[in-house]
């Protein structure tokens, strides 16, 4: 009876997203290595298996192998006409691409067996569990209100504090455009603002207003704007009555003015505001991209060839995933990256009636955050987006089977 009703996909994807809480250092050689790219791996291995082949049946698996492989093959040549130069940097960042289109692979496979309802609520709990983690392994900073090293939270088994930010942003849109209306809502999209707020990520806080506002245009049936209305005055009612009761409440207030508000009233300039971006863009441009050969701008330096220096400190993106894809990956796969990002927006704007509002915040989201957060090349956390590209891609036909065919069904 048990194996009847063993749904592989789902335990597949239960196993995946629970290593976003549960995700620690395994062991340390040419990288680090966490408990997630393990699991990675060990679920792509136990779904081939068990799912006889079908993960990698489906013309956009295949697609999406031919692409590692032309990734690959450029990075080999690069170490090989470089005699070995950034070896290293070359070995961890092809592991990282290559979970990359791991779990989107599964992803795709998910997309048959697994229904809208069933992957919200999955990722919904796991991102719960994550969340706090702050409170236990930066449990000293978690109250610093702080963007100063040393004192912020730093959130190392995601990836760094704007990819925690960034995951926990998921959340909130689940909580918000999921959630049915009552408590558990309002309490739920408190929680994970409050989070994000305490971390001190402008670019997630930042990116959940967009998201909300595009959203709100997107909904035909405009119920988004009313609701957001209504929540901005409850929010606004409630921080009033904090700050006027509690001291503590004006200083977080301030402290919430300078990081996040400063760069309105121009306090804060957009360079500060970016903190050096636009200075890393810059030095890629002007003393590594203007250098680059015919054959380098058109197929890449190689996954893990940005390993640079600007005023004495390293930096290995350029913080930009466009400007990181076009100097790794070279100017045909930025091309075939931008028309992939534009066939969705069309699939998006082609299904509005019918698409589901907490996934087309998912794709704004992520597709934001991108431009300033080069989240896919985290090791801990990055995978996520081969998740949510293969859901965006096969959103018409999520959960089309009810059944599995796996030997466990035969």
């Amino acid at each position: 009876m048990i194996l009847k009703t063993f749904s592989l996909a789902k335990f597949s994807l239960s196993l995946l997203l629970l290593s976003l809480p549960f995700n620690f250092i395994l062991t340390d050689g040419v990288g680090s290595v966490y408990l997630s790219t393990i699991l990675i791996f060990l679920n792509f291995i136990i779904v081939l298996f068990l799912s006889k082949g079908q993960l990698i049946l489906k013309k956009e698996a295949f697609f999406a192998i031919c692409v590692f492989i032309y990734f690959l093959l450029f990075t080999i040549f690069n170490v090989l006409v470089s005699k070995g130069f950034l070896l290293k940097e070359q070995l961890v960042f092809s592991v990282i691409h290559l979970q990359l289109i791991l779990v989107f692979l599964l992803g795709n496979y998910y997309s048959n067996y697994i229904s809208k309802e069933v992957l919200f609520k999955i990722l919904y709990y796991a991102i719960l569990l994550f969340s706090l983690r702050i409170f236990i392994d930066d449990w000293d900073k978690v109250f610093n209100l702080s963007s100063v090293r040393g004192f912020r939270v730093e959130a190392i088994f995601a990836g760094g504090v704007n990819n925690f930010g960034l995951i926990v942003g998921l959340g909130f849109i689940i909580s918000f455009f999921h959630l049915k209306k009552g408590i558990v809502k309002v309490i739920s999209c408190l929680y994970f603002i409050i989070v994000i707020i305490l971390t001190m990520s402008r670019g997630a806080l930042f990116g959940l207003v967009i998201t909300l506002f595009l959203v709100a245009l997107y909904d035909p049936k405009g119920k988004i704007l009313s609701s957001l209305l209504k929540t901005s005055f409850f929010l606004t009612v409630i921080g009033f009555i904090v700050l006027l009761y509690s001291n503590a409440a004006q200083d977080i207030a301030l402290q919430f003015s300078e990081r996040f508000l400063s760069i309105f009233s121009g306090e804060t300039t957009i360079e500060q505001a970016s903190s050096g971006r636009g200075l890393i863009v810059r030095d890629m441009y002007n003393n590594h991209i203007k250098n680059s050969s015919i054959l380098e701008i058109l197929f890449g330096h190689g996954m893990g060839s940005i390993n640079f220096m600007v005023n004495g400190s390293p930096y290995e993106s350029s913080h930009n995933f466009i400007v990181d894809v076009f100097y790794r990956n070279g100017i045909l796969i930025l091309l075939g990256y931008l028309t992939l990002v534009i066939y969705l927006c069309y699939m998006f704007f082609k299904n509005r009636k019918g698409t589901d509002l907490t996934l087309f915040g998912f794709f704004v989201f992520l597709h934001f955050e991108i431009l300033v957060n080069p989240y896919v090349y985290a090791a801990q956390t990055g995978w996520i987006y081969g998740l949510f590209l293969a859901v965006f891609l096969n959103q018409n036909r999520l959960g089309h089977y009810k059944r599995e065919k796996s030997f466990l069904n035969d």
